[in-house]
C-alpha cells in the first residue's frame, strides 16, 4: 500500500470514529436537512489525519526515550584505548569502568535506592546498605545488589554478561521479564534470548586494576582506591 493510500486510509478512518460518535450522541441534524458541514470538509478530514499521526508519532517518542538516562545524571566516560577509570560514587561504591564505557550516575542518590545507568563494561565494589538498594540499568537487563562486588558488560541488544565475586545479585532481563539470582562464583550470560549460569574464572576481576586512572576525583577517594588494592605500603 503506497503512502497516499495509507493517508487515505487514516483520514476515513478517523471521519468515521468521529461522525459514529456524534450520531449516538444525538448531535447530528436530520438527514432532510443536512448542509455541507465542518467535520465532512476536505479540511476536517486533513485536520483528523494530522492528529492520528501525532498520536502514532507521540507514542513512538514515549517507547524510544522512556529509558533514556535523566539529562540530570551526570556522565563518566572513559575512551577507547584507556586504561581502567575509577571513581567514587557519594555513598562508597567505587566503579572502574573499561574503555569506550559511559556512566550515568547522580550527584546524590536518593534516600531509598542508588540509581545508575550503564553503557559498556564495568566492575562495580557496591557498599552495603540495606534500605538503600543499588540498581544499574542497561540496555537488556536491570541489576539489583545492596552490597557486593561483580563486574557487568552490557554493549548492545545481543550481549549480556554479569559475574559476581563476592555476595549476590539478581538481574532481570527487560523483555523476557526472566529474573535470575547470581552468587559469588557464578556468571549470568545472555544465549539464545535467556540467561544462562556459567561458573566464574577469578582472573576476571584482577584485569580491572592492573592499570587504573582518575578523573576530576578527589585526593581522598584516590588514596582510598589505591590502598584498597596494594600489598605494599599504605599511602596516607
Amino acid at each position: 500500500m503506497v503512502f497516499k493510500e495509507k493517508e487515505d486510509l487514516i483520514t476515513d478512518q478517523a471521519w468515521e470514529h468521529l461522525y459514529k460518535r456524534l450520531e449516538n450522541d444525538g448531535l447530528l441534524p436530520d438527514e432532510d436537512n443536512i448542509k455541507p458541514l465542518f467535520w465532512q470538509s476536505a479540511s476536517f478530514k486533513w485536520a483528523a489525519a494530522v492528529v492520528a499521526f501525532m498520536c502514532v508519532l507521540s507514542g513512538w517518542y514515549m517507547m524510544r526515550y522512556t529509558n533514556a538516562p535523566s539529562p540530570d545524571l551526570l556522565v563518566l566516560h572513559n575512551e577507547a584505548n584507556a586504561p581502567t577509570l575509577a571513581k567514587m560514587l557519594e555513598d562508597g561504591s567505587i566503579v572502574y569502568l573499561s574503555e569506550q564505557t559511559s556512566l550515568h550516575y547522580p550527584d546524590r542518590f536518593a534516600e531509598n535506592k542508588r540509581e545508575v545507568v550503564l553503557d559498556g563494561e564495568a566492575f562495580f565494589e557496591v557498599s552495603k546498605h540495606a534500605e538503600r538498594p543499588f540498581l544499574i540499568d542497561t540496555e537488556l537487563a536491570t541489576i539489583e545488589v545492596v552490597g557486593t562486588s561483580f563486574n557487568v558488560k552490557s554493549n548492545d541488544n545481543s550481549s549480556f554478561l554479569l559475574s559476581v565475586r563476592d555476595g549476590e545479585v539478581r538481574v532481570t532481563l527487560k523483555k523476557q521479564r526472566q529474573v535470575v539470582s547470581v552468587k559469588a562464583g557464578e556468571t549470568a550470560s545472555f544465549d539464545s534470548d535467556q540467561l544462562q549460569l556459567l561458573k566464574t574464572g577469578g582472573h576476571r576481576f584482577d584485569e580491572y586494576i592492573k592499570r587504573i586512572h582518575f578523573k576530576d576525583e578527589r585526593l581522598d577517594n584516590i588514596v582510598h582506591i589505591i590502598n584498597m588494592h596494594s600489598d605494599s605500603l599504605q599511602l596516607r
